[in-house]
């Protein structure tokens, strides 16, 4: 700011009312001042640089972007280029004109770049250092780039002997540089790589850390300061590199209350247009007029690696490369297709032996629930429906005759099915209005399916992934016979169970199939109009003088409505956890979601119409409740919970963030950071998002019943703002040995940063929050977030491992990551003092506890893997897949000792 206000004469009294008046000056402003001006016309308008005098400003400006060498303005025709746009425009009249009528110009001889000496005696030189003049005068023959290259030797010498240079700004150029720039401002355009203002040195003029900007949460107890006092600031700020979703990193800037900014930042005027009656009072100014002096980052991966130049090997890197992508491929995240791969492979799981099954129920299914949903029980006739989907589906040529289980154990599924439903916040299903008897069998059996999933008896969950691809059979067949069909409530609601449970169910076939078959449902929703606000038309208020048959009718048609809101809402959720979990565009916006927040859950949960209208009319209705996509907006969800379901809309809305954290992320590989404009708009958009977020989440255990995986969500997007899921995968070892020592040199970088320890920091929570799950909870889309939290702290725990100047922290200094806050963490997050820990459960110590230190990555992932397992407290029962899968992951990404990953290991869950 100082450097702009400087060049077009305002002074630092002048702008006292839009900027602080107690801020110190610019270090460029003290030092210019004590330089003597050049003999000038007018000292109202004087380049810092060379000294120059304008009467007007633009000229002024125009001036000063000879300075910078640059040569925005290309020529259409050929492959020159020109710093000012009317010298553009006279070149392109040139090729306009007759080629008879073109002044012949020689130039065959002519240098592309002449000697210092030959510039000074205006003399002819060559191409050919050094020149014929200079060897025959015995005269040293320098160019200008070689005088800059040494002047920038210099000044890294004086850096390292401890000079006291500021970091902060270029140094003033010498009369050597001088001269060169008056060259250039005469029409000598003379190339000079090295130069001061060449965009390669803007790294070394001031800059803006978006990662480090002040985040004023007044409900925490600490702030992210983004000016920490301590002497490794600055070395913080040079030595990081971003990953994929990290900031190119810039020093602070940070805008106060008054709309002005709090820092001194570097502007360079771009435009020759810039009005000289420009009002800082306001900052009502075009912001793709300036530049921000940056980083030149365009021969630079989005990963923050040089696209050129491949990092040099390091001892840093990973030593266990090779061996990481094996790993992966036995993992669920990779998937090569083989001939035995095909429909209704897993036919014969069909077929139960119910003899040796010794119980249906799960520790997290009280039985005292089970006679609660008594009257969803199937008989022979619904159970002969449900059979005959199987024969019309063409069976494998190896497999028997498929048959289902006998009807007590499917009812003992069922029941097991709507137990588990009645603990999540977006249950499908209307238990008061369900009958078996009037349901199409495609639910049924999707129903049975999704109750097997949850038993841990390995022969009932493999013929219920067997039944999955049943229903995804057997719904498509529907949809096609009859396409009226395709708005069919039902339907529709047993292929998104399908979908569910083949989405994390540990298979990798499965897996793939679920996320490409999410786009049907989604498009088959949108058309028939159960995003817009059009679903919101029908009205079914009940009233005291309605008949018995009349309010039948009424609540039967209010269920149906809030059931397609509720599966619009669990299709959205389930569609952005996909898309975090496989790193892909999610599908659906929030903003699409146009209905009336879904009713109180008192009400959805009513067994009857009487209980249901009862339930109605005692509700105080002062507010009328607004559409989803306004929710968004709304501070106070409270004021609807009586008619609405506010723990439904409240992790609806956490999910709704997601969007806007993968745009951004996407923002940042598309735009160049090179930019201003596009710099300034990535730190507003990160600081607001993350400020936004983090005061949402705050209010997530009182909207949501003290949710503890509400809680798990909100930190785990917190922290995916500061990593990139990708990143971590190419790390460890995803995509290969090359991308992992890539990866691996990138996180060392950031490591350093500051993004990086709040990153660390909702991992831990995350880890925390992970072990407060009910028993048997720590499946599906929650062990992914823990798996991936999993990854952050092993990653950073590499990085700080690898880095020699990482300090070493006393005991004092402890930061207990995955424990509340404290000043320790506070002090951490702001200024990087003190060493990150884990607190783990340690029967063998005095107190029954322990502090893993970042810096052992193996036992972080051993502390993950515990607290997979102790989510699983009977020994003698299976890991679900997913789990399963996951743990031997990151037993393969340590090296810890060999030890057995779960109690009994399930079978066959690499298919």
């Amino acid at each position: 700011m100082d450097l702009l206000c400087h060049a077009i004469g305002f002074s630092e009294t002048q702008l006292s009312n839009g900027l602080d008046p107690e801020r110190p000056k610019s270090p460029l402003l003290a030092e210019d001042s004590h330089r003597k001006p050049a003999p000038s016309r007018s000292s109202n308008r004087r380049c810092h640089i060379c000294g120059r005098c304008y009467e007007r400003a633009d000229h002024l400006n125009r001036h000063l972007k000879s300075h910078e060498n640059a040569r925005p303005h290309k020529c259409n025709r050929c492959s020159k280029s020109f710093n000012r746009a009317d010298l553009l425009n006279r070149h392109q009249a040139a090729h306009d004109r007759p080629p008879a009528e073109r002044p012949a110009i020689e130039r065959g001889n002519r240098a592309a770049t002449a000697c210092i000496a030959c510039v000074n005696a205006k003399a002819k030189c060559q191409d050919q250092k050094p020149c014929t003049r200079c060897q025959a005068r015995g005269m040293p023959c320098q160019t200008f780039s070689d005088g800059a290259q040494s002047k920038r030797a210099r000044s890294s010498s004086n850096l390292e002997s401890g000079s006291q240079v500021d970091e902060d700004y270029n140094e003033i150029p010498s009369s050597e540089s001088l001269q060169h720039f008056s060259n250039v401002e005469s029409g000598q355009h003379t190339s000079d790589p090295a130069g001061p203002y060449n965009t390669n040195s803007m790294a070394e003029a001031t800059t803006l850390d978006p990662m480090l900007a002040a985040h004023d949460i007044s409900s925490k107890n600490f702030q992210y300061n983004s000016h920490p006092t301590n002497s490794t600031y600055y070395n913080e700020i040079q030595d990081s590199s971003a990953l994929n979703t990290a900031f190119p990193t810039y020093e602070d800037i940070t805008i106060r209350n008054d709309g002005h900014f709090d820092q001194d930042f570097g502007l360079v005027p771009r435009s020759s247009y810039f009005s000289q009656d420009l009002d800082f009072g306001m900052w009502d100014f075009d912001l793709d007029t300036i530049e921000l002096a940056g980083i030149n980052d365009s021969n630079t991966s989005l990963s923050g690696t040089d696209q050129n130049h491949s990092p040099k090997p390091s001892s840093r890197m990973p030593k266990d490369a090779s061996r990481r992508y094996a790993a992966f491929e036995r993992s669920p995240w990779l998937w090569t297709p083989t001939k035995n791969d095909q429909t209704m492979i897993d036919q014969q799981d069909l077929n139960l032996d119910e003899d040796n099954i010794p119980a249906v129920l799960t520790p997290a299914s009280p039985a005292a629930s089970i006679d609660e949903f008594t009257s969803c029980c199937i008989h022979h006739k619904e159970r002969d429906k449900m059979l005959s989907l199987l024969f019309a589906i063409p069976a494998a040529p190896t497999s028997k005759s498929p048959y289902l289980p006998s009807l007590n154990l499917l009812n003992s599924i069922i029941q097991v099915y709507f137990v588990q439903e009645s603990f999540k916040v977006d249950q499908l299903i209307h238990v008061g209005t369900f009958d078996p008897s009037k349901t199409l069998p495609q639910l049924l059996t999707a129903i049975v399916a999704a109750g097997s999933s949850f038993i841990s008896t390995p022969a009932i969950w493999k013929m219920g992934l067997a039944l999955q691809e049943v229903v995804r059979h057997s719904c498509a067949n529907y949809w096609e016979a009859d396409n009226s069909n395709t708005r069919s409530l039902q339907v529709l609601q047993a292929f998104m169970i399908g979908l569910d449970i083949g989405l994390w169910s540990g298979f990798k076939r499965k897996m793939e199939i679920a996320e490409s078959f999410a786009q049907p449902i989604v498009i088959m929703l949108r058309r028939a109009g159960a995003f817009a606000s059009t679903a919101n038309l029908f009205s079914a208020d009940p009233r005291l003088e309605d008949s018995e048959a009349v309010l039948e009718s009424k609540w039967r048609k209010w269920a149906e409505r809030e059931s397609f809101k509720r599966l619009v809402l669990h299709l959205f959720i389930h569609d952005i956890q996909a898309s975090i979990g496989l790193q892909k565009p999610p599908l659906i916006s929030v903003t699409e979601l146009k209905f009336l927040l879904p009713a109180a859950r008192n009400l959805w949960l009513a067994k009857s119409a009487t209980q249901w209208r009862d339930l109605f009319l005692s509700s105080h209705r002062k507010y009328d409740v607004p559409a989803f996509s306004d929710a968004i907006h709304q501070t106070n969800l409270h004021q609807y919970s009586s008619q609405a379901d506010i723990p439904l809309t409240a992790i609806a809305l956490l999910h709704g963030h997601w969007g806007q954290i993968y745009s951004l992320n996407e923002s940042k590989k598309f735009f160049p950071s090179s930019k201003s404009t596009h710099r300034l708009w990535l730190h507003t958009a990160y600081t607001e998002l993350y400020q936004d977020l983090s005061s949402f989440s705050l209010l997530i255990p009182s909207v949501t019943n003290n949710s503890t995986r509400a809680t798990l969500i909100a930190e785990f997007l917190q922290m995916v703002l500061h990593i990139s899921l990708e990143d971590l995968h190419r790390f460890a070892g995803k995509f290969g040995e090359d991308e992992t020592r890539k990866a691996g040199e990138e996180f060392v970088a950031w490591a350093k940063t500051k993004e990086a320890r709040i990153a660390i920091w909702h991992a831990g929570q995350v880890f925390r929050a992970a072990k407060g799950l009910m028993q048997a909870q720590n499946r599906g889309f929650n062990a992914i977030m823990l798996y991936y939290a999993t990854l952050t702290l092993w990653a950073y725990g590499h990085a700080i491992s690898s880095a020699e100047d990482y300090p070493r922290s006393t005991a004092n200094q402890n930061v207990i990551l995955n424990e509340t806050e404290t000043s320790s963490s506070t002090l951490f997050l702001a200024s990087s003092q003190g060493l990150p820990f884990l607190n783990v459960t340690d029967g063998g110590s005095h107190d029954g506890k322990t502090l893993v230190p970042l810096t052992e990555p193996d036992k972080v992932l051993g502390v993950a893997r515990d607290i997979y397992s102790s989510n699983y407290p009977v020994l003698e029962e299976r890991l679900p897949p997913l789990v399963e899968n996951l743990c031997i992951l990151l037993k393969d990404l340590g090296s810890l000792p060999g030890s057995r990953i779960s109690r009994a290991p399930s079978e066959g869950v690499n298919r």
